[in-house]
């Protein structure tokens, strides 16, 4: 599937646009001329035209006046478009723009960008769109301005292929399709291990999608072609480019190469996507990286999420191709060295969680704040590295070490005076952990690094890392404020410790990551100048873009020779990422949660649909940031496939959901935004007055949609459901305060027939959103940089329009999971809590068998 700029050649659209008076279909030719082309009168091909060559095109204030004009663009056919990228030349403006889909019923409007009260837009700025049209009009509203377009791209996708995600390097379709059932056997090219775990692999993936049970043989000639029809072909090629991959589908069957045995089961993974109702287009795909290091930041799973994290690991890392895992350890894994650590991390979790004292710092991240024995710990990282995922252990050292100066307060690094907690503008800047915790231990005492040493050797007997410990080293609050380290310079005590640790990991085969917020010229710290005294073989993980939108911060690491990683990527606010990825030396990305690895701690942050979106930005070189609309909707409809899978109870596309509308009883106050209202009015009468239409195959009965206040309605149901399906929305938007608890803006209670009840909470940013929100739109200021997305997995966009003037309307599903499926539910009864002006709009709900 083409995804970029449609208004072009090279998306192979035979479209064309003109220029005409706002809102005729007269023709409105520039009158400032900035080419001698002569060609920008009538209809212009894509291909040709100043726009199209790159030259401005304009007209002035005196032709314009206050009305404005039109640009007319014919796609050809239809297209999803994301949105309407423009640029205005300087001293031209404009106020407003909106963009239509003209159809035979007329002009819709489906996207709008305004000017702020009083101003007027100026350079560049994008209409988001997001919505399917063939025929586009770009109206520029003047006032008084010349207007000069330097810029006009519509940024979409042609869905004239099968969607392949993330994007592959090359790809050839054709017209002709294969049945899976016509496939019988997997057939190993070459007797590797990587071939015969593979082969199981692919065994198993297509049982639990398809329901379609395949053999597997050994290949008696260890060819890479297939031998006979009707079979899959399997095997390991050097000859591709490393952590490449190969598809190829004829009538005679499929044949899945690839370099090593994680991207055979990329391969693999691409085999499953392109499967549509049972049949597999015939196609040839060559695949292959942008960059080596795709990672994904976690802490130690808790014992009771160690499945689902296995799951998270086979469903959504290696279909999107990550490679690497970092797990941070703190004191989650019993040292057997340090008894005492371990005791202390117990002690401290457990103080902090009864608010004894403050929460132990980064204890719920990792291991949920209990203790994992090795053996569980290695059992978790044999089963990752088994698909081939690179497993680096993250050792916090120096900074971020309350989990031993906890248990050996003596080593920590503390001022003869105690200096107190300080608060921060978390809008700017991360709040350092209270300092009843000892942040820092002394880099000046043997003893410091005798236990880190001592932490380093077991956690690597345990892991077994392939090439990388990551030793952590940012954040270093507490240096140089002892008595014996006062009077050091601070880059020379951060050289001194990152090269003993560095040396220490070289003598046992193994490189070094580290962050490097230190290594930055800031105002908290001094140990900039320490970038010239450290060995160029540590790679850094440079996270400390996010406090500073404005700058290229890696620019202060690469020219001293070290390979970056872009830490803490997060797709819903790195800036200039594809021409900041580009330059040498940045070898990758890593995504990082920071919160106990649950499906809703994940969820409640965004993290697992930051995952599906940055998957794209890592593996393919063609990501275009300006595509975001396009890539949202290729997640969107990747979500509940991937939600049954992390919990799960997937089951076969061979099996059929059966949904009903579950009425809700008549309203006295049903008052809804009108333009909601008029949206549901619109369905209603697309079903030809039908109240139970399907929406994204679920049934509702939308006829009486309502607000709930702080009074709870009852919803009489008397049947059994594996699923409820609340489609709703609020009426305004309610607080989402980064790392705080979700807003929670009423509740629905299931009642069964055993009287055993289930409260559902409706939390605002997690399972419900404000109706005029775009689903996954990112939370744009810098205080959500961790936690950019809102509303993006437990609930699904099933109602998507525009009002009027162009503005969206979203309505959620969120998809509730009854954990008494063969209980019947007698009745649900739903209220808001009145805490809040982000009532709840209920719209309808869906029951699943």
């Amino acid at each position: 599937m083409y995804i970029g700029k449609l208004n072009t050649k090279d998306s192979k659209l035979s479209g064309s646009y003109s220029y005409r008076n706002r809102g005729t279909k007269h023709p409105f030719p520039p009158n400032k001329i900035f080419s001698s082309s002569g060609a920008d009168k009538g209809e212009i091909n894509f291909g040709t035209g100043s726009l199209c060559s790159g030259n401005p095109v304009g007209w002035n204030w005196e032709s314009l006046m206050d009305v404005g004009l039109d640009v007319r663009i014919d796609l050809s056919k239809e297209c999803f478009v994301g949105a309407v990228c423009i640029e205005l030349l300087e001293e031209s403006a404009v106020q407003a723009v909106e963009v239509f889909s003209e159809a035979n019923s007329g002009l819709k409007c489906i996207g709008r960008f305004d000017a702020q009260t009083g101003g007027l837009l100026e350079g560049e700025f994008t209409v988001p769109v997001s919505y399917h049209a063939q025929v586009l009009v770009v109206r520029f509203i003047s006032n008084l301005k010349d207007i000069v377009i330097s810029k006009l791209d519509v940024i979409g996708a042609i869905p004239d292929s099968p969607n392949l995600y993330p994007s592959p390097v090359n790809a050839k379709f054709e017209q002709d399709k294969i049945s899976l059932h016509t496939l019988k056997t997997i057939s190993l090219a070459d007797d590797s291990q990587d071939a015969e775990f593979a082969a199981k692999y692919l065994q198993n993936r297509v049982s639990e999608r398809f329901d379609y049970d395949l053999s597997i043989s050994q290949s008696d000639s260890h060819s890479l072609s297939l031998e006979s029809e009707n079979g899959i072909l399997l095997g390991i090629d050097n000859n591709i480019k490393e952590e490449g991959y190969k598809v190829s589908i004829s009538s005679e069957g499929a044949n899945l190469t690839a370099s090593n045995r994680l991207s055979l089961l990329y391969a693999i993974e691409a085999f499953v996507q392109l499967c549509d109702n049972g049949k597999f287009p015939m196609c040839e795909i060559e695949d292959y990286p942008y960059k080596p290091i795709r990672g994904f930041h976690i802490g130690l799973p808790p014992r009771e999420e160690i499945e689902f994290a296995k799951r998270l690991i086979r469903y959504v890392l290696i279909p999107m191709r990550y490679n690497i895992l970092i797990v941070e350890f703190a004191g989650g894994m019993r040292f057997d060295r340090h008894p005492k650590i371990s005791e202390a991390w117990v002690q401290g979790n457990q103080a902090g969680i009864e608010g004894t004292q403050p929460l132990f710092p980064h204890g719920s991240m990792v291991a949920g704040g209990e203790l994992l024995e090795k053996d569980e710990v290695r059992d978790f990282v044999k089963y990752v590295k088994s698909f081939g995922i690179e497993v680096i252990p993250e050792v916090q050292s120096w900074g971020h070490v309350q989990y031993i100066t906890y248990a050996y307060p003596e080593i920590a690094e503390l001022a003869e005076e105690a200096i107190g907690d300080k608060k921060m503008d978390t809008r700017s800047a991360d709040q350092p952990p209270s300092t009843f915790y000892h942040h820092s231990y002394c880099p000046s005492l043997d003893k410091s690094y005798e236990i880190i040493y001592d932490i380093i050797d077991e956690i690597v007997e345990v892991v077994q890392p392939e090439h990388y410990v990551h030793m952590g080293h940012d954040e270093i609050y507490q240096i140089g404020i002892c008595p014996r380290c006062k009077d050091i310079d601070h880059s020379d005590l951060y050289a001194k410790h990152v090269t003993r640790m560095r040396d220490y990991l070289k003598d046992k085969g193994l490189r070094m990551m580290i962050w490097s917020d230190m290594l930055h010229s800031t105002e908290r710290y001094l140990t900039y100048p320490a970038i010239t005294k450290l060995p160029k073989d540590i790679v850094m993980l440079d996270f400390i873009w996010y406090f500073h939108f404005d700058i290229d911060m890696e620019d202060h690491i690469l020219p001293h020779g070290f390979d970056v990683v872009m830490g803490n990527m997060y797709s819903s606010h790195y800036p200039r990422f594809e021409s900041r990825m580009a330059k040498e030396g940045m070898i990758g990305g890593q995504v990082s949660t920071w919160c106990r690895l649950d499906e809703y701690y994940l969820a409640k942050k965004g993290k697992i649909f930051d995952l599906l979106y940055s998957a794209e930005m890592l593996w393919s070189d063609s990501y275009n940031s300006n595509a975001r609309e396009v890539y949202t909707r290729i997640v969107q409809e990747m979500i509940p496939q991937v939600r049954d899978e992390l919990r799960g109870i997937s089951k076969p596309e061979t099996y059929k959901k059966i949904a009903e509308p579950i009425a809700l009883p008549q309203s006295a106050t049903p008052s809804l935004p009108r333009e909601l209202n008029a949206e549901i009015k619109d369905i209603l009468g697309a079903g030809n007055g039908n109240a139970n239409d399907s929406i994204c195959s679920n049934a509702f009965d939308l006829s009486q949609a309502q607000r709930l206040t702080d009074t709870s309605i009852k919803v009489e149901v008397s049947k059994k459901y594996s699923k409820l399906v609340f489609l709703h929305a609020t009426s305004n938007n309610a607080k989402r305060i980064a790392w705080e608890p979700l807003t929670q803006v009423g509740e629905y209670i299931v009642k069964y027939s055993d009287n055993k009840e289930v409260v559902i909470p409706v939390e605002y940013a997690g399972n419900i959103s404000v109706w005029t929100r775009p689903f996954a739109k990112p939370m744009p200021q810098q205080f959500y940089r961790h936690q950019g997305y809102v509303a993006t997995y437990m609930s699904d966009p099933l109602i998507q329009a525009k009002t009027e003037d162009g503005k969206d309307i979203t309505a959620l599903g969120y998809e509730w999971v009854n954990p008494y499926p063969d209980n019947e539910i007698v009745s649900i009864s739903c209220s808001g809590n009145g805490l809040t002006d982000a009532e709840i709009l209920l719209l309808g709900i869906s029951g699943i068998r």
